[in-house]
């Protein structure tokens, strides 16, 4: 189970009309849990629009319930590469794929190892037993791995990688107290409790980072499906307020 969709598979007809007052089911990288959840509340109050109902997770397992035949409507990726597979395999509508939000990375440390760790190369460093982030497969880990290929410490630091989930899972390691650092987004440091910035990342080191969306092809409302994610497109002031960036590209505020 994942966020607060039940998602039970179920065959469902392309294009089938979604009952009267059935939510739009959402399924959303883990990173985007603050503004969809805004967002979900905005649409369902706009006019014409319609009750959502979110779930979060790791961007290929979601995709991997898209494929499944799970009853979602609309996929949002913490990449692009995710929603660009799908198209392929014909499972969301091309001409619905829309890049709607940016990001950064940042490096996050316990409260204890602030001092200690104030640059790149301090994440070999004997102070640093574990470092949080996910798999390659995730966006996150992939981008993570990006960076640290830049910077030379992909080995060293891979060496003591405490695997996590997701974002949000990356984010609570370092938290707790679970792992001694954590590379994570920008938007996940800015809602961080207790673990503290390290140090920033230059422009010039950081992934592109973009975050897409589609509709899905057995959406069971296509119409609303479409709608919501033209909605979620518009909000960039609901993504700027939760620590996002403009997507990769757009013009400058």
């Amino acid at each position: 189970m994942v966020g607060g969709l039940a998602l039970v598979l179920h065959a469902l007809a392309p294009g089938s009309a979604a009952q009267a007052g059935e939510p739009v089911a959402v399924a959303a990288a883990a990173s985007l849990r603050a503004p969809v959840e805004t967002l979900a509340m905005r649409f369902a109050a706009s006019p014409g629009g319609a009750p959502v109902e979110p779930s979060f997770g790791p961007s290929p397992l979601l995709a991997r319930q898209v494929a499944a035949g799970a009853p979602i409507d609309v996929l949002l990726a913490a990449d692009e590469a995710t929603i660009d597979d799908l198209v392929g395999r014909g499972l969301v509508l091309a001409e619905t794929r829309t890049v709607f939000a940016g990001n950064r990375l940042a490096v996050l440390v316990r409260p204890e190892r602030a001092e200690a760790v104030r640059s790149p190369r301090d994440l070999a460093g004997p102070d640093v037993e574990r470092i949080a982030l996910p798999d390659a497969a995730v966006p996150l880990g992939h981008y993570a791995r990006e960076w640290l290929a830049r910077t030379g410490l992909a080995d060293a630091v891979l060496a003591r990688a405490l695997r996590t989930e997701d974002a949000r899972a990356t984010l609570a390691a370092v938290d707790t107290g679970s792992a001694d650092a954590a590379i994570v987004y920008t938007s996940d440091a800015a809602v961080a409790k207790s673990a503290r910035p390290a140090f920033a990342i230059p422009d010039a080191e950081q992934p592109r980072i973009a975050y897409a969306g589609a509709v899905v092809v057995r959406a069971r409302d296509v119409a609303r499906a479409r709608a919501l994610l033209a909605f979620v497109a518009a909000s960039a002031d609901v993504f700027e307020a939760a620590g996002f960036r403009p997507p990769p590209g757009a013009p400058a505020p």
